[in-house]
C-alpha cells in the first residue's frame, strides 16, 4: 500500500499538478475577473467641487462644478462636452457636499437638485441646466440654527420616488444636525403640485432611510437607522440618548410608535427582510460604551412585534458593523464586520453564510453601476488606510486601489464618454481620480493558461526525472565499477592461496606452542577479514578505517615476512578520521612497496606512512626503503601494473561520482652517490570538496 501511495506521490502526472496549484496561487492577478487602471490624478480645489452626470441622456456626461460665491451665495457651472452651458447663482452655502440629480416628470433631462442654508434656514432649489428651466426656487424646508461651528445639515439621503403614482415624482430627502440637534427629520417634497411633508419632530439622528416600494398593494414605508450621540436631553422627544427603531409611511407618518432599542453610545443599523413573500425588519444595535449593555440583532414585524432576538457582547470587529443588502433584493440581508466579514443571516438570525473580503474599516459604501451592466458595484473607503475597496453585487471579485494622502471621500460617480468606456471619478480633499474599470479581457483564457503551465511543468518534471533516473543509473553502474574494481585489488588478501598461507602459519605457530602469537596473528587476520566482508557492499570507507585496515595487513605481512622490515604511522591532530575516500587508496600503494621494493632487500625493510594537513588538502606519504622501482623492474618484480592501473579508474569514477579529484605521484629516493634509497609515494585529498 505505501509503494503504491509512493508510486503515485512521485508520478510527473501528480508532481505537475501540485506543482501548478502552488504557481497558480503565488502568481499575480493578471487573470483577476475585473482590472482598474488609473487614468489620470488631480489636484482637488477647495473652491471649486467637481460633479458628472448624464443630464440628456445621451451617453456623455456633463461637468457640473459647485464653487463658493460672494455674499454667501453657491455658484454652479456647467460644462457640456467641455463647453460652458451657462452658470447659475443660489442664496445661502450648501448642505451637503454633493448634488443630486434626477428627472422627477420623466422628460428624459435630468434636474439638478440643492440645499443650500441660508438665514438660519434650508432652502431646496431645483433647475435643469440643458433647457434652461428652474423648477424650484428658495423653497425653505425647515429653521437651521449652526451651534458650536456646525455650518452643515448632514443630508442622509435623497431621492425621487412616484409616491402617489401619479406620473411625477416626489423628493425625497432626510437630514441630521449634529450640536445643533434639529432638523433631524425626512421631508417629502412634491415638486408638481408645490407640498413638502415632514416626519414627525424629533431628537433621534437620522443615520440612514431604506425605502421599500411594494406594487401589488401600493403600501411603501421606510425602514430609518438611527444613533444614539448624546446631544439632546433624555427627556426630549425620541431623544438621541438611545437608538430607535422607526418605520414610516409614504405620509411620513410612523407605522408604529418608535421602539426604543439601545443605550448611548450605540448605532441601530435597519434593514427591510422578506420571509415567506412578507416584510420584515433586521435591527442590528451595536453598543460601544463602558456599561455592560449588550449588543443585539432583532427580527421585526411591520407592526414593531419583536419576532426573535440573539445579544452578544462588544468586540472590536463590531465597531462599525452594520446591514446591508444586494440593491433591492430583500431575500437575504447581511452583516459587513469592521474586518471584512460579510455573514448572510437566515430567518432565525443565524449566520448561514460567510465571505471575507478585504479589511475595511468604513461600513458605509457609495453605489455605482461602474461598468454599465445595470448592476451596482460596492465602493468602499477604507478610513485611515487611504484604500478603496470596489466589490462586485455579490460580494465577489474586490479590487483594493491606493490612494496615499486621502482620507476622506466626498464624491464618486460614473463619467460617461459616450461609446468609450465609461470612467470612475473618485474626489477626495487632496486628489481627484479618474480611473477605468473594466472586465478582463484575459479572464476567459486563464484555463487554458493554466493548462500551459500544467503542460509546461509536467515536461519539466518529467526530463527532470528522466535525468536523475539516468544520473542515478550512470552513478549506480560507477559504483558497480568502483566495487568490482575494489574486489580485484583485494583478492590476494582474501585468496586461497594467501588464506592457506595465513592459516598454515597460524598452525605452525600452535604446533610450536606460540599461542601468544598466534592467536595475534589471528586476530590481525579476523580483523582483515571481517573489515573486508562487512564492507563488500560499500565504495568509501573513512581514513581511520583504512589506516586500520592497512595496519591489520602490515601486521600479518610483517609476520609472513619474519619480521624482516618495521613500519610506523603517522597522523597529525587536526585530520579528520571520518573522512570519506575511496576503499583500499592507501593499501594499493602499501602493497607495492612491500611487494615491489621490500620484499627484494636483504637487509631491513622499512616502511612509513605519514597523514598532513597542507591548508587544502590532505597529504598521505608512503615512504619505503626498498629497491626502487627501476631495479624492481630489472628483475621482473615491479609485476603487470594491475593494481595501479585499477587504481587509476577508481580515482576516474570516484572523480565523476563526487567531484573530487584525488592525484598521486611517485618519486624515486636516491642517495649522494646515486644509489636507490627507495621510493616515496604522495597522494593529495582535496579538503573543501571532502563529505
Amino acid at each position: 500500500m505505501k509503494n503504491k501511495l509512493l508510486l503515485i506521490l512521485t508520478n510527473p502526472l501528480f508532481l505537475s499538478l501540485v506543482l501548478t496549484v502552488v504557481l497558480i496561487i503565488l502568481l499575480p492577478p493578471f487573470f483577476a475577473k475585473y482590472k482598474i487602471d488609473l487614468l489620470k490624478k488631480e489636484k482637488s480645489i477647495q473652491s471649486n467641487s467637481i460633479h458628472y452626470c448624464d443630464l440628456n441622456s445621451d451617453g456623455y456626461s456633463e461637468e457640473i462644478n459647485i464653487l463658493k460665491g460672494f455674499e454667501n451665495r453657491t455658484l454652479i457651472i456647467v460644462r457640456e462636452k467641455g463647453v460652458i452651458v451657462d452658470q447659475w447663482s443660489f442664496k445661502g452655502t450648501l448642505t451637503m457636499t454633493n448634488l443630486f440629480f434626477g428627472d422627477f416628470n420623466n422628460d428624459g433631462f435630468k434636474e439638478v437638485y440643492i440645499l443650500t442654508i441660508y438665514q438660519n434656514k434650508i432652502l431646496l432649489n431645483s433647475f435643469s441646466p440643458l433647457e434652461n428651466k428652474r423648477y424650484i426656487i428658495d423653497k425653505e424646508v425647515d429653521p437651521f440654527y449652526p451651534k458650536n461651528g456646525e455650518r452643515t445639515s448632514g443630508l442622509r439621503y435623497c431621492n425621487l420616488i412616484d409616491m402617489d403614482y401619479d406620473g411625477f415624482k416626489e423628493l425625497i430627502f432626510a437630514f441630521s444636525a449634529g450640536f445643533s440637534k434639529a432638523p433631524r427629520r425626512i421631508y417629502s417634497y412634491n415638486i408638481a403640485n408645490d407640498t413638502l411633508y415632514k416626519s414627525p419632530k424629533s431628537c433621534s439622528v437620522v443615520e440612514k432611510v431604506k425605502f421599500v416600494k411594494s406594487e401589488e398593494d401600493q403600501k411603501s414605508f421606510f425602514a430609518v437607522s438611527t444613533a444614539a450621540v448624546g446631544n439632546c436631553d433624555s427627556l426630549a422627544n425620541l431623544t438621541d440618548r438611545h437608538t430607535w427603531l422607526k418605520v414610516i409611511d409614504k405620509k411620513l407618518q410612523f407605522i408604529f410608535d418608535p421602539i426604543k432599542i439601545g443605550y448611548y453610545p450605540s448605532a441601530l443599523s435597519v434593514l427591510p427582510i422578506k420571509i415567506n413573500n412578507e416584510f420584515y425588519l433586521g435591527a442590528l444595535n451595536i453598543y460601544f460604551g463602558n456599561e455592560k449593555h449588550p449588543c443585539s440583532i432583532t427580527l421585526y414585524d411591520l407592526e414593531g412585534k419583536k419576532i426573535k432576538e440573539k445579544n452578544f457582547p462588544y468586540t472590536d470587529e463590531w465597531s462599525s458593523a452594520r446591514l446591508i443588502n444586494k440593491g433591492d433584493d430583500y431575500d437575504n440581508i447581511f452583516i459587513f464586520k469592521e474586518n471584512g466579514l460579510i455573514e448572510e443571516i437566515d430567518e432565525n438570525l443565524n449566520f448561514i453564510k460567510k465571505q471575507k473580503v478585504f479589511e475595511i474599516n468604513n461600513n458605509k459604501p457609495q453605489m455605482l453601476d461602474i461598468d454599465l451592466d445595470d448592476e451596482e458595484e460596492f465602493v468602499f473607503h477604507n478610513d485611515g488606510k487611504e484604500k478603496i475597496t470596489i466589490l462586485r453585487n455579490d460580494f465577489s471579485d474586490p479590487i483594493l486601489i491606493d490612494v496615499p494622502g486621502n482620507n476622506g471621500l466626498h464624491y464618486s460617480s460614473v463619467v460617461l464618454n459616450g461609446k468609450e468606456k465609461p470612467q470612475l471619478f473618485l474626489r477626495f480633499d487632496q486628489y481627484s481620480y479618474y480611473y477605468n474599470y473594466y472586465k478582463n479581457p484575459l479572464y476567459n483564457f486563464q484555463y487554458l493558461f493554466y493548462a500551459l503551465i500544467y503542460l509546461g511543468i509536467f515536461i519539466i518534471v518529467f526530463l527532470l526525472q528522466k535525468a536523475e533516473k539516468y544520473r542515478v543509473e550512470h552513478k549506480y553502474k560507477a559504483e558497480k565499477k568502483i566495487a568490482e574494481l575494489q574486489i580485484k585489488s583485494i583478492k590476494n588478501q582474501t585468496d586461497p592461496h594467501f588464506t592457506l598461507n595465513i592459516i598454515n602459519s597460524i598452525g605452525s605457530l600452535f604446533a610450536k606452542q606460540d599461542t601468544e602469537k598466534a592467536n595475534y596473528v589471528f586476530g590481525k587476520y579476523s580483523k582483515l577479514l571481517r573489515s573486508t566482508i562487512l564492507s563488500s557492499d560499500q565504495i568509501l570507507t573513512t581514513l581511520d578505517d583504512e589506516i586500520e585496515y592497512v595496519e591489520n595487513y602490515l601486521s600479518l605481512e610483517q609476520f609472513r615476512f619474519k619480521d624482516g622490515f618495521d613500519f610506523n604511522v603517522d597522523i597529525e591532530e587536526n585530520i579528520n578520521g571520518e573522512t570519506k575516500i575511496p576503499k583500499m587508496l592507501i593499501h594499493t600503494f602499501v602493497e607495492n612497496s612491500l611487494k615491489h621494493g621490500i620484499k627484494h632487500l636483504k637487509e631491513r625493510g622499512k616502511l612509513v606512512i605519514s597523514v598532513s594537513n597542507d591548508t587544502n588538502t590532505y597529504q598521505i606519504k608512503i615512504k619505503d626503503n626498498g629497491i626502487g622501482r627501476t631495479k624492481a623492474k630489472e628483475i621482473n618484480s615491479f609485476g603487470t601494473g594491475k593494481g595501479l592501473e585499477i587504481m587509476n579508474q577508481i580515482l576516474d569514477l570516484y572523480y565523476t561520482l563526487e567531484k573530487v579529484k584525488i592525484n598521486y605521484n611517485f618519486e624515486d629516493l636516491r642517495s649522494k652517490d646515486d644509489e636507490s634509497e627507495g621510493t616515496e609515494v604522495l597522494i593529495k585529498i582535496p579538503i573543501f570538496n571532502l563529505k
